[in-house]
């Protein structure tokens, strides 16, 4: 069950499709789980596929978050300077013992880098989609619970 205020800040909400038990959660002060005993199905079968279960859950976590996108920022940052520190590796081995397997590990390590430098690309587009995002959701970012003072004229 919601409170009357969560269900007017969900029905204030413009989108097409979201879970609306997470929605709600997002604006409940203090929520709280119920428990219920479920009867087993009387008639008919579940509408609910693998398929389904997938693009609900997969529903769930890009509607309420930008962290997979930050995900892809993180990973190319973090492949780019693994794969400089390996190039470095390299460059002073090379210096030291002379050349080895005609570049071969050179040629890894900066497409290794190029494909760090492509995924923090990737990352930074997709964080200015999720604000984009973010901004044509039109959720509300706050609630007003109570009014405690009505101003003066």
């Amino acid at each position: 069950g919601y409170a009357r205020s969560v269900v007017n800040a969900i029905n204030s909400c413009v989108e097409v499709s979201t879970f609306v038990p997470a929605l709600g959660f997002t604006f409940a002060r203090h929520p709280t789980e119920i428990e219920v005993s479920h009867e087993e199905r009387a008639v008919g079968q579940s509408k609910y596929s693998i398929y389904r279960l997938i693009r609900l859950n997969f529903d769930l976590m890009t509607g309420f978050s930008v962290a997979p996108l930050q995900f892809f920022s993180m990973a190319g940052i973090a492949i780019a300077l693994v794969s400089l520190l390996f190039v470095a590796y390299l460059a002073i081995r090379r210096l030291i013992m002379g050349p080895e397997a005609e570049g071969v590990f050179t040629l890894f390590g900066i497409a290794f880098f190029l494909i760090g430098v492509l995924l923090m690309g990737v990352g930074v587009v997709g964080e200015y989609v999720g604000r984009i995002y973010e901004q044509v959701r039109q959720r509300p970012r706050y609630t007003v619970a109570a009014v405690l003072e009505e101003a003066k004229k």
